[in-house]
């Protein structure tokens, strides 16, 4: 059974220990993969390069996108209404060295400092976690945040992807999935909401199809081992009291020495190994026709009107 979205789970979702090498590495990753590069071919046919862009990523987790155009000069903001994903990303863009403004904020509940500001907004993975009102509301507020003649790009993921739909509904039922509500587009339904919204120039593409064959990874299917609870600590036992010498130099013997890493941390070991995992990144990633119709990522594109003025729906 699927939870409902909320802070609480997203903050449980991005809480969980990770080494910033896998961070890092997702950055170098999408880099070279073809949602990345046509994305960044639109911008730069739009805007002519990233250059002092206002950008802000909506419900961004670690904002790896928003690295990216960081990377290249835009002025980037990451917005998210849990306090661990901004963590996660400021803890990344730490790591690289870049500027970022961190916003804690509902995307549904966007103050006016933030609309009309932007020349590029964007997410990844957000809109699919709403229904009814809430789900036109949230694609709504991409174009809020931005400028007349501003680009948005809202990647969910794809009704008519089969790997995809296969994975999520062995997942549900048994009991691995665990982010929450998710109801995948159509590229029907984005179209509507496109009428509703009053947006006239707007696209799609995707990811690459190949990438779906991840889905198909029976590995992914088996439900994960509930942990044990962990063994009380002696003054636990006690009722709160103090622990008795015995238990004292017990716990003395368990503690870790001096330069070794405490528990909960990884050794030095397990960080080199983290450290090699993360080196090897994939090659230039080649896109297909079908991409746009039938790969895991969905991906609109859309300028918000100018003022007085409209443009024709076209294909990028």
């Amino acid at each position: 059974m699927t939870r409902e979205n909320t802070a609480e789970l997203w903050d449980g979702v991005w809480d969980r220990p990770a080494p910033i090498e896998r961070d890092l590495y997702a950055v170098a990753k999408e880099e070279r993969l073809i949602r990345w590069q046509r994305i960044e071919a639109l911008i730069l046919a739009r805007f002519g390069g990233f250059a002092n862009l206002s950008v802000i990523e909506v419900g961004a987790g670690r904002g790896t996108n928003s690295a990216l155009m960081a990377r290249r000069g835009a002025r980037v903001t990451v917005l998210d209404y849990s306090e661990s994903a901004l963590e996660r990303s400021r803890r990344l863009f730490d790591g690289l060295e870049l500027p970022v403004e961190l916003v804690l904020q509902d995307a549904l509940d966007l103050p006016e400092s933030l609309r009309g500001k932007y020349d590029v907004s964007m997410s990844f993975g957000l809109a699919e976690h709403f229904l009814g009102d809430s789900r036109r509301a949230v694609l709504q507020a991409h174009f809020d945040l931005l400028k007349d003649g501003g680009l948005a790009f809202i990647s969910v993921p794809n009704a008519h992807n089969p790997p995809y739909r296969l994975y999520k509904w062995i997942t549900e039922k048994t009991g691995r999935w665990s982010i929450g509500e998710e109801y995948p587009f159509s590229r029907p339904e984005l179209e509507r909401y496109c009428g509703v919204l009053g947006v006239e120039e707007y696209g799609f593409f995707g990811d690459s199809l190949w990438r779906s064959k991840k889905f198909l990874n029976p590995i992914k299917w088996v439900p994960r081992r509930k942990k044990k609870p962990a063994r009380p600590t002696a003054s636990a036992s006690a009722g709160g009291q103090e622990a008795s010498p015995h238990a004292q130099r017990e716990s003395a013997k368990d503690a870790p020495s001096k330069g070794e890493p405490s528990k909960g941390e990884p050794s030095k070991g397990k960080r080199a190994r983290s450290k090699r995992r993360y080196r090897r990144l994939p090659r230039r990633e080649r896109g297909t026709r079908w991409d746009a119709r039938f790969s895991y990522a969905l991906v609109l594109w859309a300028s918000k009107p100018k003022s007085g003025a409209a443009t024709r729906a076209r294909e990028p």
